[in-house]
């Protein structure tokens, strides 16, 4: 690694003054003259059919000052439901009131006749032929079979050649999705390589089982809000706490059907969103819609009950997995099976499952997963989206093959680890290529030697668990600005949302370039209408995707310096070197400089005008990371309790461009994971949601977190900038199976169901 004066360093964040003090301003602070308070009207019931919506009462109410339902939404997208409900919760309508009370009190005055209709909550039931039909009478046919019938019968009217050979392919492909029929099917994905059937017959050893994972919320501290103001001439502006303001432009521009440049988002300070902000239609469109109906400015803000009913949790699944391996511990084959809880939408992170096969060498591979439609509401992201259901399956299951076969857990991954250059096998998530340079193997025994694996001790109920998990972060289009003032300090320009301090690494990276202290670079941020187009903030995007835009922006910033420099140094561009803030001409016969102040007070009176640097990045291919964890634990065999008691956490972060960052990262991702393992998890019985708050919704308080300890591995990335990999998803995705395999190998008996909750742990025990 290159020793840098900036990058690399232990810095402060650039926002931390004005959170700590109180300055910053999140979505509930905003406030607008006339502002008028909005409330969603939402289904009593998890499943029934609208019978009528009767608002007279509520209109009467004084203060209030709209009413908008489906009818108001002239795209005819669907914002509200109209003809039935999929889920507790969900809105039927908006009431726009002078007063956050009087807009409650006129959502209850809303009446709805319903008929109720049967309640599905669990994927396995759903998908069997009894199960009630949630979004159409023709029952059985998934997005694929859909897809070939309608090949089918495109090529059967086709008469104008013969089509025997396609249709008798087709037919074959259809009778092998019949052998297992699926009901109330969102969507679906299939892979394979190899062949299994082989690979199972070679085996020594198959090992076979199912595993089941929960919803969990994202728990962000801050609940959806957005204040939306329409004005005389129909342009709309919309202040939105949201990991994605350009997102949420155009989802309310398509759900509206408006131009984009009629609409400009505001983002705020964000309270956390982990994933869970990118969802429209929760509060932009409606608050959109009542301004548009009133005139006036509208705010809605979504309670934590509300969150819990309809926001957009992370999917649980039902993953039946099948391992074969012989008996030297060579992995040949793995089958999955995956049925995801989509909710009343088509979604959930069907595509993940293709993340069985690790980062193993893994010849022989068959992934099906089919999204299931429930009377739930949909899903959305949640850090390293539905990676750490995948891993805490796959992980848990290699860990008892290593058990059978009386193989170390470590040495057994580290055997059948890929390396550089070998075929990573399947479909999608890189499938079909070959590993580039990686870091999976230096990962794996750093965490094992900090905390010194081969010497590991235990005493009576006491356990020890690893687990190993990979991501590759996203990539998107990006812009920025970097203009230098006249005294010598540097100013950055984006549109970047900051969720994880990300903020902070970028004026690293442009510190560094430009050669000038870090405290004398800002940030400022602008909306939709003012700032450069940025992608999203998720998927571990933003230090990859902007950390490069940036270095691009301050790389020209830097030519425009150089090329002043020379003109007012009367010199060549070959003699200057940009240092410290000041460029110098190199001859030693002439010590010459001039301060980049100096040179930004020049600018302003030539024919370039002010310095100013543009970097715009699209895309480049990323490289994985891997992270690895290993727990320590003690179980209360008599209350079923569990007790962390070490935590150390490896990964390879490419370069650590703010290593305390990192470090953050790693702890908050390894503490979520410890959370889902052993106690969140959304509830739902026949009448919908029934734990929708933080009551009843178990976290972690500080009592509980254990300590982690972070180890930092840097593998650099080719196209990241500096070598710097996306940091935020991978923490997350070995803790569930961590855990689990520690708490395996404490009391000799394998939980297969989170989280590992006291009763369920004692269940296990009373089976052993």
């Amino acid at each position: 690694m290159s020793e840098y004066s900036v990058l690399g360093k232990k810095l402060p964040r650039v926002d931390g003054l004005e959170k700590v003090t109180g300055a910053a301003q999140y979505g509930a602070d905003i406030h607008r003259a006339g502002m008028l308070y909005g409330k969603l009207v939402r289904s009593k019931h998890p499943h029934a059919k609208i019978l009528s919506i009767d608002t007279s009462e509520a209109e009467k109410l004084p203060g209030v000052r709209a009413i908008v339902t489906q009818n108001d939404v002239e795209s005819g997208r669907r914002v509200f439901a109209t003809d039935k409900v999929l889920y507790l919760g969900e809105p039927i309508a908006a009431v726009a009131a002078t007063d956050p009370d009087i807009a409650e009190e006129a959502a209850e005055l809303v009446r709805i006749d319903y008929e109720v209709l049967p309640v599905v909550q669990d994927v396995m039931q759903s998908i069997q032929p009894t199960a009630p039909r949630l979004h159409s009478d023709d029952t059985k046919d998934g997005p694929t079979r859909r897809t070939i019938k309608a090949q089918l019968k495109k090529l059967q009217d086709d008469e104008s050649q013969d089509h025997s050979a396609e249709i008798a392919e087709l037919n074959a492909q259809l009778g092998i999705l019949e052998d297992e029929l699926y009901y109330n099917i969102s969507a679906e994905t299939h892979s394979a390589i190899g062949d299994v059937e082989a690979g199972f017959a070679e085996s020594d050893l198959v090992v076979e089982d199912t595993y089941v994972i929960p919803r969990v919320h994202q728990t962000y501290m801050e609940p959806h809000v957005s204040v939306a103001d329409v004005d005389s001439i129909g342009k709309i502006t919309v202040w939105a706490s949201t990991q994605g303001p350009f997102a949420i432009r155009s989802g309310i521009a398509g759900t509206l059907g408006i131009p984009l440049n009629r609409i400009n988002v505001i983002p705020t300070t964000m309270g956390g969103g982990f994933g869970g902000r990118f969802g429209v239609a929760l509060t932009h469109v409606p608050a959109v819609l009542l301004s548009q109906k009133t005139g006036r400015p509208v705010k809605l803000q979504m309670t934590r009950e509300e969150e819990f009913l309809d926001g957009r949790p992370a999917p649980g699944c039902v993953i039946k997995l099948k391992t074969g391996v012989t008996a030297d511990g060579r992995i040949l084959v793995r089958q999955a099976l995956g049925f995801w809880d989509s909710g009343s939408v088509s979604g959930a992170s069907i595509g993940s499952t293709i993340r069985v096969r690790g980062v193993y060498k893994i010849p022989n591979l068959k992934v099906d997963a089919y999204g299931v439609y429930t009377n739930k509401s949909g899903t959305a992201a949640y850090r390293a989206p539905g990676t750490p259901q995948v891993a805490f399956a796959g992980e848990s299951q290699l860990d008892e093959i290593a058990r059978q076969l009386g193989i170390d857990p470590v040495e057994f991954r580290l055997k059948n680890l890929r390396e550089e250059g070998d075929l990573i096998p399947g479909g999608g998530q890189r499938g079909g290529s070959n590993e580039p340079k990686v870091g999976y193997k230096e990962t794996l025994q750093a965490v094992a030697d900090a905390v010194d694996w081969k010497n590991r001790t235990k005493g009576p109920n006491q356990g020890w668990g690893v687990a190993i998990g990979d991501w590759t972060n996203g990539c998107g289009p990006g812009g920025m600005y970097v203009s230098v003032h006249e005294d010598g300090s540097v100013r950055i320009f984006h549109g970047s949302m900051d969720i994880t301090g990300t903020d902070t690494a970028l004026a690293q990276i442009v510190a560094e370039i430009l050669t000038v202290p870090y405290e004398q670079v800002t940030i400022t941020r602008g909306d939709t209408d003012s700032a450069p187009y940025a992608t999203g903030s998720g998927g571990s995007v933003v230090t990859f995707t902007m950390g490069n835009t940036a270095k691009l922006a301050a790389e020209d910033t830097c030519q425009r310096i150089l090329e002043l420099a020379a003109e007012r140094l009367n010199t060549g561009l070959e003699n200057l070197e940009l240092k410290d803030g000041k460029v110098s001409v190199l001859a030693q016969d002439s010590p010459r400089s001039i301060s980049l102040g100096e040179l930004a007070a020049y600018s302003l009176s030539t024919t370039g005008g002010p310095i100013v640097g543009k970097g715009s990045f699209a895309r480049q291919p990323s490289t994985p990371a891997l992270a690895a964890q290993i727990a320590k634990i003690e179980v209360d065999p008599e209350a079923g309790r569990i007790k962390v008691l070490k935590m150390v956490s490896s990964q390879d972060v490419g370069f650590a461009i703010n290593p305390m960052a990192v470090e953050g990262q790693i702890e908050g991702g390894t503490v979520q994971g410890y959370a889902w393992a052993t106690m969140e998890e959304m509830q739902y019985d026949e009448n919908g949601n029934v734990n929708p708050g933080f009551v009843d919704y178990r976290v972690p308080t500080s009592a509980d977190l254990p300590t982690v300890e972070s180890v930092i591995v840097e593998v650099e990335a080719p196209n990241g900038p500096f070598g710097a990999k996306g940091v935020g998803e991978p923490p997350i995705i070995p803790t569930l199976a961590a855990m689990a395999n520690a708490v395996a190998d404490a009391v000799g008996v394998r939980v297969t169901e989170l989280p590992m909750k006291p009763e369920r742990v004692l269940d296990a025990l009373s089976r052993k």
